[in-house]
C-alpha cells in the first residue's frame, strides 16, 4: 500500500478512536452533571461530602492495582498488534500481576478500616467504594487503546453509565440512600469491567500462566508510572482530604463540584493524547510532536477562556447560589487543563516513545514535593479552599516547566 493512502488510513484510525473516546467522555461527564444536582439535593452536602472523601481514599488502592501498567502496556499491545500469543502474554501477565495487588491491597485495607475512626464509621459505604477498584482490574482499556480500537470500549461503557441515571432516581431519595448511591456506582462499574475482559476473550486472546520472572519484569517497567501516578494521586486527592479535616464536608462538596465544571473539557482534551499515542509511538519524531504541542495550546488556552466566561453560570445550574464559591475555584483549576495536556504530550511523546520511563517518575516527584510545600505556604498565608487549587495549579506549572527542560536537554526536542 502507498505511503499517501496509510497515512490517509491511520489518520482516519487516530480520529476514530479520539472521537469514541470524546463521546464517551462527553456521556461520563453529562451524566454526572444530569445526576449532580439531583444526588446533591437529595444526599445533602454533607452526605455527598462524606462520600467524595472516602472515594479519595479509596483511589490511593486504585492507583496501587493499576501499578502504572496501562502506558508501558499500551505501547507493548501497539508495537504486537497482529500477535494473538503475544497478546495473550501482555493481557494474562497484567492480570495476575492485578489479582496479586488486590490480595495486597485487601490486607492493607483491613487493618486501616480498624485503626481509623472515621473509616470504621463508614466500614459498610467504604467497602462498598472498594469495590470500584475491581474495576481497573477486570477491564483492559489499555488493550483497546493499544489496539486502536475504542468503539466496543466507549460504547459500553457508555451504556453502563447511562443505566445509572434510572436507577438513582428510582432508589435513591434521602440522606440514608447513600450506601444505596456508593452500590449503584460500584456495581455498574464492575459489571462493565466483566463485559470489556470477556469480549478480550472473544477476540482470540486467552489467558495463560506466566512466570514470576515475567510479572517481576512488567512490574519492574510500570514502576516509573507508578510512582507518577500516586504521586499524582497523593497530589490530587490528599487536598480533598486536607479541606476536608481542615474546613468541613461542605468545603469538600465546593472543591468536588469546581472539579466537575472542568471535567468535561479536561477529559476531551486528554483525550486527544490517549487517541495520538499508538500511532505517535511507533514513529515520535521532533517535527510531529512541536506539531502536537502547538496545537494543544491553542486548544487548552481558549478552554480556559470558556470556563472563565461560562464557569458562574454552570456553578448556578449544577449547585444552587448556595455552592457560587465553586466558581472561582474553578477558574483557578482551569488552568491545570492547560498545564496537564501540554505536560502530558511530553510525557507520552518524548519520554515514553524514548523510553524515558526515570524522567516521568522525577516530574511526578517534584510535582508532588512542590505542591506539598506551596498547600503548606498557602494554608499558613491564606487558608481556604482557594489556596489549596492554587497550590495545585502551581505545581502543575512546575511539570511543564521540568518537562520542557529536559526534553530539549536530553532528547533535543
Amino acid at each position: 500500500m502507498n505511503k499517501p493512502i496509510l497515512n490517509k488510513l491511520r489518520s482516519t484510525k487516530v480520529l476514530q478512536n479520539y472521537s469514541y473516546m470524546s463521546a464517551l467522555n462527553i456521556v461520563s461527564a453529562l451524566v454526572g452533571f444530569l445526576v449532580y444536582p439531583y444526588v446533591i439535593r437529595v444526599l445533602g452536602a454533607e452526605q455527598y461530602g462524606s462520600y467524595a472523601f472516602l472515594l479519595a481514599i479509596a483511589m490511593y488502592f486504585q492507583d496501587f492495582i493499576d501499578f502504572g501498567f496501562d502506558s508501558p502496556c499500551t505501547k507493548r499491545v501497539a508495537l504486537s498488534h497482529d500477535d494473538k500469543e503475544e497478546l495473550g502474554r501482555i493481557v494474562s501477565t497484567v492480570l495476575w500481576c492485578k489479582l496479586a495487588l488486590v490480595a495486597v491491597s485487601l490486607l492493607i485495607a483491613v487493618p486501616l478500616v480498624l485503626a481509623i475512626p472515621m473509616l470504621r464509621a463508614n466500614a459498610a459505604l467504604f467497602a462498598i467504594i472498594f469495590i470500584q477498584n475491581l474495576y481497573k482490574t477486570f477491564y483492559p482499556q489499555w488493550y483497546y487503546l493499544g489496539m486502536k480500537n475504542m468503539k466496543f470500549s466507549s460504547i459500553l461503557q457508555a451504556v453502563i453509565r447511562i443505566s445509572q441515571i434510572p436507577l438513582i432516581l428510582l432508589l435513591v431519595h434521602e440522606p440514608g440512600d447513600l450506601n444505596c448511591y456508593a452500590w449503584i456506582i460500584s456495581g455498574t462499574m464492575l459489571l462493565g469491567s466483566f463485559v470489556g475482559g470477556i469480549n478480550v476473550l472473544m477476540e482470540g486472546v486467552r489467558i495463560v500462566p506466566v512466570s514470576f520472572a515475567q510479572m517481576k519484569e512488567y512490574m519492574k517497567e510500570s514502576t516509573a508510572f507508578f510512582v507518577t501516578m500516586i504521586s499524582g494521586r497523593v497530589k490530587e486527592k490528599t487536598l480533598t482530604a486536607v479541606i476536608g479535616a481542615c474546613f468541613g464536608m461542605k468545603e469538600v462538596a465546593i472543591y468536588d463540584l469546581a472539579n466537575k465544571i472542568i471535567q468535561i473539557p479536561k477529559l476531551l482534551l486528554n483525550a486527544i493524547n490517549a487517541a495520538l499515542f499508538p500511532e505517535v509511538v511507533q514513529n515520535p519524531t521532533k517535527e510531529r510532536v512541536h506539531k502536537v504541542l502547538r496545537y494543544e495550546s491553542l486548544i487548552s488556552l481558549a478552554t480556559v477562556l470558556g470556563i472563565i466566561a461560562l464557569g458562574y453560570p454552570a456553578v448556578l445550574v449544577l449547585g444552587g447560589r448556595s455552592m457560587v464559591e465553586a466558581y472561582p475555584v474553578a477558574v483557578i483549576l482551569s488552568f491545570t487543563i492547560f498545564f496537564m495536556l501540554i505536560t502530558g504530550a511530553y510525557l507520552q511523546f518524548v519520554f515514553v516513545a524514548r523510553d524515558g520511563y526515570k524522567y516521568v517518575a522525577i516530574n511526578q516527584a517534584l510535582a508532588l514535593t512542590s505542591c506539598m510545600v506551596l498547600l503548606g505556604l498557602g494554608m499558613w498565608i491564606y487558608p481556604s479552599v482557594w489556596a489549596v487549587a492554587m497550590a495545585l495549579t502551581l505545581s502543575c506549572a512546575g511539570e511543564l516547566w521540568y518537562c520542557k527542560r529536559i526534553s530539549r536537554k536530553k532528547f533535543g526536542i
